[in-house]
């Protein structure tokens, strides 16, 4: 969400009414596009009203922008230094739990995002937040106001945020991220806005996890996998993430003077690396189809995009590989209506909030005596 606003504002003047996100969105792949067949994948410099930004466009040019030590980080909000990993399997026993919730009936965007964020408040808060459906709202209404201009607005709801969250943290429940806290984090300031970045990364991941739902009721064969072997259950997920990403771009900023094809740019300079002219680069045999077995054989090894750039993204993959296990295990998901065909080119762009699947329950076989 970050790397979203950041690229927005870069592209955008001030005070610019947000378009509808797929119109914005394809409008964008179709800029980029137009942009790289204009100027031969060279990088392009973007003036803008508050800033200028480089937008990198070639393979090649991603790839130093990733490895060369000039380039850090635009987004400095990050869960560094917590070993996440240790809460991995409670974290993917909670999803599996509230995955029974979504088993029957018909499942839409608002059904899951609702039990995705139960997940988010026991796995982050533990389980005596899981029911307290404000705290979530509440974060919702705290990116809203950072959106615009409303600063006054943003910090009251701040601060109503974090006093909320403050009980839920002091319990440190055992198994959750509060607990991690308590005992390696140190002030109570960094505590709150650990918990509130990893909440709001729990948060971004509910549109992926609806739309590779919708993905597997359309493929009957990848389903099959998927229930068979969580390796190609995750390569489902990342393939959803690859087809549809939940951010456009990676951002980074330059540290000192670099030179672009003899063309010096200053420091301080925003570098973006938008993933449409990439992940969907007609070059790609796989661009428009859903393709988990790149992420399996080694296809997708060498694309600069394909690589997880933090724990908090591996750790995401785990949870969410485990939720949408824990539907697969007892439930078979039939798309409702025709968003999607395994017989035509995937959507550009895909609004999780118009997906509908209905889910048949697996019939269970007795057990023999």
């Amino acid at each position: 969400m970050l790397e979203s606003l950041r690229l927005t504002a870069a592209l955008l003047p001030p005070g610019t009414p947000h378009a509808t996100p797929g119109l914005d969105l394809l409008r964008s792949r179709s800029l980029l596009t137009g942009l790289q067949i204009r100027y031969g994948g060279r990088p392009v410099l973007v003036r803008g009203p508050r800033r200028t930004a480089l937008v990198v466009l070639s393979q090649r040019d991603a790839e130093r922008v990733l490895s060369e030590p000039a380039f850090v980080p635009a987004v400095r909000e990050r869960a560094a230094g917590l070993p996440c990993d240790v809460l991995r399997p409670a974290f993917t026993e909670v999803a599996r739990e509230e995955a029974a919730a979504l088993t029957d009936g018909v499942v839409d965007y608002a059904r899951l995002e609702a039990c995705w964020q139960r997940v988010a408040r026991r796995c982050v808060y533990g389980a005596g937040a899981a029911g307290d459906e404000e705290l979530s709202t509440l974060l919702a209404q705290v990116r809203r106001a950072g959106r615009g201009r409303a600063r006054r607005r943003q910090e009251i709801l701040s601060g109503r945020y974090d006093a909320r969250i403050l009980d839920h943290l002091r319990r440190a429940e055992p198994g959750t991220l509060a607990g991690l806290l308590a005992r390696t984090s140190g002030p109570q300031a960094r505590g709150l806005r650990q918990a509130a970045f990893w909440l709001m990364g729990f948060s971004v991941t509910a549109a992926s996890l609806m739309r590779t739902l919708a993905l597997l009721a359309t493929y009957p064969a990848q389903r099959k996998c998927a229930r068979a072997d969580s390796d190609y259950l995750r390569a489902c997920l990342r393939e959803g993430l690859r087809l549809w990403p939940p951010v456009p771009a990676l951002s980074r900023i330059s540290t000192e003077e670099t030179y672009w094809y003899g063309v010096p740019v200053p420091a301080g300079t925003h570098v973006l690396l938008p993933f449409a002219p990439h992940q969907r680069s007609a070059r790609l045999p796989y661009a428009d189809s859903f393709a988990p077995e790149i992420w399996l054989d080694g296809t997708a090894a060498d694309e600069w995009w394909a690589l997880p750039r933090c724990d908090g993204v591996h750790l995401m993959l785990a949870v969410g590989t485990a939720f949408l296990g824990g539907i697969l295990a007892s439930a078979r998901p039939k798309a409702s209506g025709r968003p999607l065909s395994p017989h035509r080119p995937l959507p550009q762009t895909l609004n999780a909030a118009r997906l509908r699947v209905t889910m048949r329950p697996l019939k269970r076989r007795p057990a023999q005596s």
